[in-house]
C-alpha cells in the first residue's frame, strides 16, 4: 500500500509529526511568540531501491503589528535514489482569538511553490536491452524534465493549557502533478486531524543550574490523522519529557481496516531526545511491521533540531503556551 502512496504524489509523511507542527497545520506560524528555528531530516527505507530521503527546514515568529505569525519553510526530498526530486517552499501567516479564560482559536494560511525534477537518464528502457542484455542507457525523454505549481492550504486549532484539538487542509486548489502536458493528474486534497493532551505528574521551579528553569514531568498521548485521495493513515501513541529527557513511542496504521484482504499495520515508531535550554533534539526509528518487514527494508530514521531564541521584549504575550509540540520553559 504504501509503496504507492508517494509514487502517485502523496506528502511527505514525518513520524515526529508534533515536531514539524507548520507543516501540519498552518495555524502554528508563531505559535512560539518567538524565533523558532527547525531542521528535520527523515531517511526511509534504506536498504532498498526504492528509498527516500526528505529534508525540512523552517522559521517562524510572532509580530504585534501583523497581529499574528508569520513562517516561512522549505522541503526536498528524493524518491528511488533522486530519479525523482520533489521541492517546496512556503510563507503562512496565522493569528490568535482568545475565546474566554480557558480556550484560543488559532487560524492560519498557506501559499506554496512547488516544482517537481526527473532525471530520465537514471532510468532504464526497453530499448537498452537486446539478446546479450542492458546495452547502456540510451536516454529519451518522455516528457518535461520538471513542472512547477501553486498550492494553498489552511488550518484552525483550538486549544487550552492542557489539550489541543486542530483541522487543516492542504492542496486546496488540487494542483496538477505530471511531467506531460497532454495529462491531467491532480494531487489530491489531504485532510488532517490533530489532538492531544497533556497530564503534567510534576512540575516545579529548579535554581541548579545558576539560572531559574521550569522541571516538568507529563504524559502526552497524541493522534494524527490524515486522508488524501483514496489513501488515509493513523498515528496514535504517547510521548512523555522527563526534565530534559524526551522518550516517545507510538503506532502507525488502521489496523481495523484491511485492503485486498491485508490488514493495514505500518510501522511501531520509538523516539528519543533531550532538551537544554532553547536547543530541542530528538532521533526516531520506524520499525516496518507492515508486509514491507519482509524485504528488510533497515527502517526508516529522522533527526530533529528546533532551535528556540530570546523571547522578545514589550510583546503581546499568549494567553497560554501550546501543550502540543513546543517544548520550551
Amino acid at each position: 500500500m504504501f509503496l504507492n502512496f508517494r509514487t502517485k504524489g502523496q506528502d511527505i509523511q514525518f513520524s515526529q509529526f508534533y515536531a514539524v507542527p507548520l507543516y501540519q497545520n498552518p495555524a502554528f506560524a508563531g505559535s512560539a511568540f518567538m524565533h523558532r528555528v527547525i531542521l528535520h531530516q527523515r531517511f526511509q527505507w534504506m536498504k532498498l531501491d526504492a528509498r527516500y530521503a526528505s529534508s525540512y527546514v523552517s522559521w517562524d515568529n510572532h509580530f504585534d503589528k501583523l497581529r499574528g505569525g508569520i513562517s516561512v519553510m522549505a522541503s526536498h526530498d528524493f524518491q528511488g535514489g533522486d530519479k525523482i526530486i520533489s521541492d517546496d517552499i512556503a510563507v503562512q501567516y496565522a493569528t490568535e482569538i482568545p475565546l474566554n479564560e480557558k480556550f484560543s482559536l488559532r487560524m492560519g494560511g498557506q501559499f506554496a511553490l512547488g516544482w517537481r525534477t526527473i532525471d530520465y537518464s537514471k532510468y532504464q528502457y526497453a530499448q537498452d536491452f537486446n539478446d546479450q542484455g542492458y546495452q547502456g542507457n540510451t536516454y529519451n525523454q518522455y516528457g518535461n524534465d520538471r513542472f512547477f505549481y501553486p498550492d494553498l492550504s489552511a488550518g484552525t486549532m483550538l486549544y487550552s493549557e492542557k489539550m489541543w484539538f486542530g483541522l487543516s487542509a492542504h492542496h486546496i486548489n488540487e494542483p496538477s502533478q505530471t511531467f506531460y502536458s497532454n495529462v491531467s493528474n491532480k494531487l489530491p486534497m489531504k485532510v488532517a486531524v490533530t489532538g492531544g493532551y497533556k497530564w503534567v505528574l510534576k512540575k516545579f521551579t529548579s535554581n541548579t543550574d545558576f539560572f531559574k528553569r521550569t522541571v516538568e514531568y507529563n504524559l502526552i498521548p497524541t493522534i494524527h490523522y490524515k486522508l488524501q485521495g483514496k489513501s488515509d493513515q493513523l498515528d496514535l501513541g504517547l510521548y512523555s519529557q522527563i526534565d530534559r529527557l524526551l522518550i516517545g513511542l507510538w503506532y502507525r496504521g488502521i489496523p481495523v481496516k484491511r485492503l485486498d484482504g491485508i490488514q493495514n499495520n505500518e510501522s511501531a515508531v520509538l523516539l528519543a531526545g533531550f532538551k537544554y535550554r532553547n536547543i530541542v533534539f530528538t532521533y526516531s526509528y520506524d520499525l516496518t511491521v507492515s508486509r514491507l518487514s519482509r524485504a528488510h527494508t533497515g527502517g526508516s530514521h529522522e533527526l530533529n533540531l528546533t532551535l528556540y531564541f530570546e523571547k522578545q521584549k514589550n510583546t503581546v504575550k499568549p494567553m497560554k503556551r501550546l501543550p502540543c509540540p513546543d517544548y520550551f520553559d
